[in-house]
This record gives structure tokens, sequence and C-alpha cells, in this order.
């Protein structure tokens, strides 16, 4: 993204709303734009000094006075900085990455206060969700910005991001570049991380929607320390929403909502929800894996999506609900539904009469139990999974998949994912644990192209392929290093060479 708009202001205009200390300096301080990478700091720029787990940047405060800096924010004690050559205003606060997305707001002037906001937060779903949302409204005729797993897009526009959740100026950044494009509604994934660390900081979200929330992920030293820190985390999403729309099935819907106040609106499985669903069936549209079902309460209509399982059957209730409550016609609902595209979420690449190759996202145990289920509810004569099971994280997601690819699968082949920093073998050894559990046949090919390969140059036919784990990823990670690749890419080039 780059320099579209003009951020020069003063630094009591960036402090608004933001509980500060004034340590040295003016308030009038001129500030050109706002950064926490010391090595990017350019002149006139507000420096956040971030107190990190591994890195103090406060350490940084003079090279960064050196590059310019007009105004650092602070965390720490000025006695405890040492000596400061020169004369920046300094601002204390309590927490410094955690106010990003305000202040950001402030320099980009406001831009979600021009914008309908919709953002989603689940353990399982959120990319689904939001582009159900999306695709949708866009059937409605509205101008839809999407931000999340797979990329900030808006009209033509794409950019990467390295999180589902951008920073909070990547974030502000954005929502000012789709304003000034004319976008009128944009949908936000949500991630637990991200709400945590407040980069959704700014917004006030029109409507906020919680999918689930699983035990036992996502916790760890890297992400959340505790289950009731991943809820609470969930959590603000609903705390910073005009209206909460929230799944009533889930076991700890007691438990979040407790502290919450915001307007309510829940979906679910039976009548006690203000949505709620009835007599799901498995239909084809279009040749794809689909199904249709009733949704009744506050809206009583037939409701048809093109993606399996009965997960994205609860996924569509939630999209049903935010766009019947946003007062979306049902005719656009059902277009929106049944003409999905999702990168990377059960993705038909290709299809002829003798072979299926699908690609997903699903990386842990349950997701990829749900996945092999649904598409073993329209019979296949064979189902293949290639699955690769990342490193650098839990060693249940690795069982965990080596165990439902064992049990639902009628062939396995075992190949890399992302291993960052660990070895293939290393990763592997937790996977067989799963498989074993299994009667289920597998293969190992290590090279994730070389297990495609060998699973599109001997299927039988009638198989049904699918390829887990990096879904719409471009990358593919091995010590440190991020290769560029893609599994559907891929598919495509070997199956133009094939000749399929």
């Amino acid at each position: 993204m780059g320099d579209f708009f003009e951020k020069n202001m003063k630094l009591s205009d960036i402090l608004k709303g933001i509980d500060y200390k004034l340590v040295q300096g003016s308030l009038d301080t001129e500030v050109n734009d706002i950064s926490d990478d010391s090595r990017k700091v350019n002149n006139g720029d507000l420096f956040l000094c971030i107190k990190g787990a591994r890195f103090d940047s406060h350490e940084k405060i003079q090279d960064v006075i050196d590059q310019g800096a007009s105004a650092i924010i602070i965390e720490r004690d000025l006695d405890e900085i040492g000596e400061i050559k020169g004369n920046p205003t300094i601002i204390q606060v309590d927490n410094s990455r955690l106010l990003e997305g305000e202040l950001a707001a402030n320099l980009f002037n406001n831009p979600s206060e021009n914008l309908k906001t919709i953002g989603v937060t689940g353990s399982k779903g959120k990319t689904t969700v939001t582009h159900m949302i999306a695709n949708v409204l866009k059937a409605d005729g509205q101008k839809v910005g999407l931000i999340g797993t797979n990329g900030i897009q808006y009209g033509d526009t794409f950019h990467v991001l390295t999180n589902t959740t951008p920073s909070g100026y990547e974030m502000q950044e954005a929502l000012r570049e789709m304003v000034d494009a004319g976008v009128e509604v944009v949908v936000i994934e949500c991630s637990s991380q991200g709400l945590m660390q407040r980069r959704t900081g700014g917004i006030q979200f029109d409507i906020g929607c919680f999918l689930n929330i699983s035990e036992g992920d996502h916790i760890g030293p890297t992400e959340h320390k505790d289950f009731n820190n991943y809820l609470r985390s969930k959590g603000h999403l609903l705390e910073q929403s005009d209206m909460a729309v929230v799944f009533k099935d889930d076991e700890h819907f007691n438990e979040l909502m407790e502290p919450i106040t915001t307007e309510l609106i829940t979906y679910g499985s039976n009548e006690n929800a203000d949505y709620f669903y009835s007599n799901p069936e498995k239909i084809m549209l279009d040749n794809t894996p689909s199904q249709e079902f009733q949704v009744n309460g506050k809206l009583e209509s037939d409701i048809k999506v093109n993606m399996p399982g009965d997960f994205n059957v609860q996924n569509a209730l939630a999209a049903v609900a935010i766009c019947n409550e946003l007062g979306v016609p049902i005719e656009a609902i059902n277009k929106g539904l049944s003409t999905l595209k999702i990168k990377g979420r059960f993705d038909i690449v290709f299809k002829n009469d003798d072979l299926s190759v699908c690609v997903d996202f699903a990386h842990n145990g349950l997701s990829t139990e749900q996945h092999l289920k649904a598409l073993r509810e329209y019979n296949p004569k064979r189902l293949v999974c290639i699955f690769g099971a990342d490193g650098g994280r839990s060693l249940d997601r690795r069982t965990g998949m080596g165990e439902a690819s064992g049990n639902l699968a009628d062939f396995s082949i075992v190949t890399s994912g992302h291993n960052r920093w660990e070895t293939f073998d290393e990763i592997f050894k937790t996977i067989k644990v799963g498989l074993d559990r299994t009667d289920g046949k597998y293969i190992v090919i290590p090279n994730r192209k070389e297990a495609i390969r060998h699973a599109l140059e001997n299927y039988e036919k009638g198989d049904l392929i699918t390829i887990l784990g990096l879904g719409h990823e471009k990358y593919q990670e091995e010590m440190g290093v991020m290769y560029p690749y893609s599994d559907t890419d891929y598919v495509l080039e070997l199956v133009n060479e094939l000749g399929l």
C-alpha cells in the first residue's frame, strides 16, 4: 500500500481519546507518520517504543531521534531509558502496542466511520464466513472490501497480508484506502491474537460475529496463556460492536456472553435461537458438492450453499443472519451463497469425468476430520488425502491430522507442510502416532510436489484427491525460508503436463 493520503497533523490530534502523560516537548509537534520499526523511521515520524518478549525497542530511541523522529511514545519510565540527546516530544503510555490501532485511526482520519463494518471471529470458519458475507453483499450490488487470511481485497485491488488480522496501522491504512476508493462495507477476519493485541482498535463494528471456540487450540507461549484468555480475546470483538451475532450452540456461549452488553442476535440448530436451521440435504450445484436447508425464526426461507459439510450449514446461517439484519433481500442471499468461490476452502481446482482435485486449508485434526467427512458424504469411489503438518506448532495438530486421514481417507500420502525450523522426519514421527491408531493405508513422500505428482500419475477412475494444509497460501516455509509455491498452481501445471 502506498502513500495515497496526506497524513501530516499535530500530535495532539493523533492522541485524541488516548490516555497518556506528556513527559517532554509539545503537543503541537507536527507528525508525518507513525512507525514501530526503528529501521523505517523517517523525518517527522512518531515512533512507538514496544517492550516485546524478545526485543525492547526503547533501546533504539537514540537511533530514531538521529533519523529525525519528531515524537516518541514510551512505556518505560524515562529514568530507566538513560540519556537522550536531542529534544523530541516524549509521551508515556501503559502499553503502546495496544494503542497502535487507535493512534493510526486518528492519523488516517477515522476511516471506519465512513464504512459499514462487520467483524468475524472463531476458531474455525472465519475465512469462509467473511467470504460468504462479502459474496452476498456483492450480489446485492454493494461495494465490498475484505480483510483477512486471503489478503486485503476490494474491486480489482489486492494486497498480501502476513497475518490474518493485520497490524493496527495496516488495518487503518487499508480502511482509508477503501474509503477513498468508494467501498461501502468491509468484512474483517478478527483472529484471537489480533483482538488480544487490539489490532482492530479504532473501529466500532456495526456487527461482530462469534462462530465458535475450540479448547486446546492457540494456547501456548507465543499465543494465549490459557483458555480464558483465548475466550476473552474473542469477546473483545463483541464488546466493540453495536450488534453481536453469536452461535448459540457453542458450549461456551454463556461464559462468553456473561460480560457482554451489546445487542444480541443468536443463530443455531434449534428454535431457541433467533435464526435456526432445519432439514439440511446434500445436493449438487454445477457439479459441486453443495447443501440446501431451511432457515427459520426471524427469516423463513430455503437456502442453498455450494459448499459441503454440516459446519458449512452453520457458517452459511451466520452469513444469512448478518445479511438479513443488514436488510439484504433473500434473492441476493441465495445468489451469493450458491455462487461461492473461496481460494483454499473446499476449492475444486480440477474436475473431469474421471478425477476431481480439491485444495483446502485444513491444518489440524478437527478441520481435517470435518473436511474428509464432508467429502465422504458425496460418495467418491476413492478418497485420497495428501497432507502435511506444520513445524513449530502443537504436536496435537500432527497426531490429529494423521488419525483423521487414517480413519477417513481410503489412502493417505504424507508430505511436508510448513516445516519451519524442524525437519520433516521430526514432524512425521508425531503424524505417525496418529496414523498408527488406525488401519489406514499410507505412503510417505516428503517433497510436496512429488507427492501431488504421484497421486495424479497413479489415480484410479473416480478418485477425489484432496490436498490439505496450505490452501490459499502462496509459499512453503522451510528452515526459515519462504519459498514461492501454490498447491493450486502446481495442480493446474501438472494437469496440463499430464494431459488430464
